[in-house]
């Protein structure tokens, strides 16, 4: 799949319940994965890119609110 410049694709949405441990693992994963990507889809490593960013500012917040 190519990277066509636009992530709101008519795709499903599912809405998750997490605490902040579980978003903590998955930034941990997303951040392994992309130290290990083998560089073959551009398009999987800007999407990932994006969660991982969207995850550290769900972390940055929680850790600003309980301080």
């Amino acid at each position: 799949m190519e990277y066509d410049g636009d992530f709101n694709d008519d795709v499903p949405y599912v809405q998750l319940n997490l605490d902040i441990k579980d978003v903590h693992q998955l930034y941990k994963s997303i951040s392994f994965h992309l130290e290990n990507w083998d560089g073959t889809d551009e398009y999987e490593n800007q999407r990932l890119n994006s969660l991982k960013d969207f995850l550290y500012r769900i972390i940055l917040e929680y850790k600003f609110a309980i301080e």
